[in-house]
């Protein structure tokens, strides 16, 4: 029976604690705060004896030259029993070349005793060989993001570490304003955290947090599905106001309606299965799902394909880029009017 991916890492974290590392270690997945905390905690478990530069090794980028690679893995220790190669988003697990991938394979069925190679990987192919045979030589665990359930806990956990009370309403709340990923959470919990005394309340995370990008854009939505026109261009003088760029703000618009589309279009599909369509996690999935019931199809067709159009209009010269970002809203608006037919959901 194949592993599961928590089993993996539940595999790993004993090899951690047991100080059995294995040689070779694939640590890959968008939950970029998870593969450097783990990064971190095998590093720890290999001393440098105070010769750094030899024993922990750290090579970054597709464009390392073999020959550093080659030397990094056969050099020796200096002054302790093992050193420790960090290779960071080589990109050798996608689509290596074939004198790349023939000189991985020759590294990954002879690893040392005296050496453990880490990659950490924002992508890979599971298809491929480099991958397969890193897999077999050691180990590959794979971090996602977590779900909105397990993020609330670690919320609440780290403050608790802090003692910091949080109640989960509120964890949630916050991680409702956050992009995906701990890294963007744990920056904000972090101000929350040197802000707060002895617990953070709503009214802390409204004062302090910054609302992601996309979370601006969904209140944008909203503000078009209830017809609230104020509310919407009050939205975009803001972002104006910060000097957010009116393109980004166009194509982002046009990604939520897509995604909406899509979810739309995809009927009575679990939030699993239309993740994996539009390409993001479930609990942003969720967001996509929940705006679409507030528009019709049609007006959701209407909204994406309007942006091709005013698009050119903008780069012939014939509208300015916020203007243009103004009048699509606008007429979203009028779109959005558009009664939501029941049937479709």
């Amino acid at each position: 029976m194949p592993k599961k991916k928590n089993d993996a890492l539940f595999e790993m974290k004993k090899q951690i604690k047991d100080n059995a590392l294995k040689p070779l270690y694939l640590l890959f997945g968008e939950e970029t705060f998870l593969r450097d905390l783990y990064c971190g905690r095998i590093t720890a478990k290999i001393p440098d004896a105070g010769f750094e530069e030899f024993n922990h090794i750290k090579l970054e980028g597709n464009d390392v030259p073999l020959s550093e690679y080659d030397d990094a893995i056969e050099s020796f220790p200096m002054m302790t029993d093992k050193k420790l190669i960090l290779i960071k988003d080589s990109g050798i697990f996608k689509a290596p070349k074939e004198d790349v991938k023939a000189f991985w394979l020759e590294k990954f069925s002879r690893l040392a005793d005296d050496t453990v190679i880490v990659f950490s990987e924002s992508a890979v192919d599971k298809r491929s060989a480099t991958y397969k045979a890193a897999a077999k030589a050691g180990m590959a665990v794979e971090f996602e993001y977590m779900s909105e359930a397990d993020t609330v806990t670690w919320v609440v956990k780290q403050c608790l570490d802090a003692k910091v009370k949080i109640d989960k309403s509120n964890a949630y709340y916050l991680i409702s304003l956050c992009d995906p990923g701990l890294n963007n959470v744990n920056n904000e919990l972090q101000k929350l955290l040197t802000y707060c005394d002895n617990e953070i309340l709503k009214s802390d995370i409204d004062r302090v947090v910054s609302k992601s990008l996309q979370v601006i854009v969904f209140e944008l939505s909203d503000a078009i599905m209830a017809g609230n026109v104020k509310k919407a261009l009050t939205v975009l003088t803001d972002l104006k106001t910060v000097k957010e760029n009116a393109f980004t703000l166009l194509y982002l618009l046009y990604s939520t309606f897509d995604k909406m589309l899509h979810a739309k279009l995809m009927g009575r599909a679990g939030a699993q299965e239309i993740a994996a369509a539009i390409g993001v996690s479930p609990f942003i999935a969720r967001k996509y799902i929940d705006g679409a019931k507030g528009f019709s199809e049609d007006a959701l067709v209407k909204m994406a394909t309007r942006v091709p159009e005013i698009d050119l209009s903008i780069k012939e010269g014939r509208v300015s880029d916020w203007t243009a970002l103004e009048q699509y809203v606008t007429e979203c608006i009028h779109f959005g009017q558009e009664k939501e037919d029941t049937k479709l959901f």
